[in-house]
């Protein structure tokens, strides 16, 4: 394949990853959102990605991925970059699949996705301030020894093909599905979802979340190539940070956004406390993005049939209080 992949190559992908996943990953949920839906006068899906079994959609990717890998050899290691959603999902391979490995995450990790990573075994280390920064030192590892094999959270075909599987999902629960909120970061998760969508129904309007204090994608896309955009930080810290130069999301994100939406951080609280108060569900900020990102953008679609994404519900407990308490 070309390093810019068609809508076509992607749902090709995607639907052989549905397959292989079968059985490895789990289905979630999809419920309907009577409050939202008459609140602005839409009919309000929500994907409950954030019951996988590790808390976030990473796991279809990781799955994928290292699925392929065992069996081929039994010399290698692996390495992953993570600012801790992949780095759960890629150890929940690893462990299913007798692979050794080890994950980098940046200094800056949330306490509870910490916590999660040590309590479920991981070979940790805390490495800089940024997503980048981890990514970089992984592709230096596995350059300088041939039995290491890096596995990115995004930059990969078989990665953002298995997030795609959620695509696969939505339609088959949503049959007359016209618009779609995703969250953004480095753009594996878009990728992957948008390509099959677009392949299937091209009508299907697709929604780019960011927030404002980590906009990198957006604004690159708008500079016309990957740029190197200070971040500040931000409770959707799945989303946040730099993004690999040349990563095979960047034209797939590019062409087949329809709309981005750029979130204050008042607006990514209002999104994570609403799935609590009205669903009782603890969900990230990369989730509440999401939601704050439909809330912002309704009046677009008034009338039409759309999806939010809930793509991750690693917050630490502190964290959730204090966010409920402001």
């Amino acid at each position: 394949m070309s390093s810019e992949m068609t809508a076509s190559q992607v749902s090709a992908a995607v639907e052989s990853a549905a397959e292989r996943l079968k059985g490895m990953v789990t289905r979630t949920r999809v419920i309907y959102d009577s409050n939202l839906s008459s609140l602005l006068g839409l009919k309000v899906y929500l994907k409950m990605e954030h019951e996988q079994r590790t808390g976030a959609f990473k796991l279809r990717g990781a799955h994928n991925k290292l699925s392929q890998l065992a069996g081929t050899t039994n010399n290698f290691t692996v390495v992953t970059s993570s600012t801790g959603n992949h780095g759960l999902a890629c150890l929940d391979a690893m462990q299913k699949y007798g692979i050794k490995g080890k994950i980098i995450v940046p200094k800056i990790v949330t306490l509870g996705k910490k916590k999660k990573l040590e309590e479920a075994g991981a070979d940790l280390l805390l490495y800089g301030t940024d997503a980048i920064e981890c990514e970089n030192l992984c592709r230096k590892m596995a350059a300088e020894d041939d039995s290491v094999i890096y596995i990115p959270p995004y930059n990969d075909v078989n990665i953002l093909a298995g997030q795609g599987t959620i695509g696969v999902e939505m339609l088959e629960d949503i049959p007359d599905l016209e618009v779609v909120f995703v969250s953004v970061g480095g753009g594996g998760l878009m990728a992957g979802i948008a390509g099959y969508l677009k392949h299937q129904n091209s009508n299907v309007k697709i929604v780019g979340c960011q927030p404002a204090n980590s906009p990198v994608m957006i604004e690159s896309i708008k500079a016309g190539d990957i740029i190197d955009y200070e971040s500040s930080p931000t409770l959707s810290e799945g989303t946040a940070g730099g993004i690999e130069v040349g990563t095979v999301t960047f034209p797939i994100c590019r062409d087949l956004v329809d709309h981005w939406s750029v979130l204050s951080e008042e607006d990514i609280k209002w999104g994570v406390r609403y799935m609590w108060e009205q669903h009782g569900a603890a969900v990230e900020g990369s989730a509440g993005l999401a939601l704050a990102a439909l809330r912002d953008t309704a009046k677009l679609w008034k009338g039409k049939t759309v999806c939010v994404l809930l793509c991750g519900g690693n917050i630490g407990k502190e964290a959730l209080d204090d966010l409920l308490k402001d």
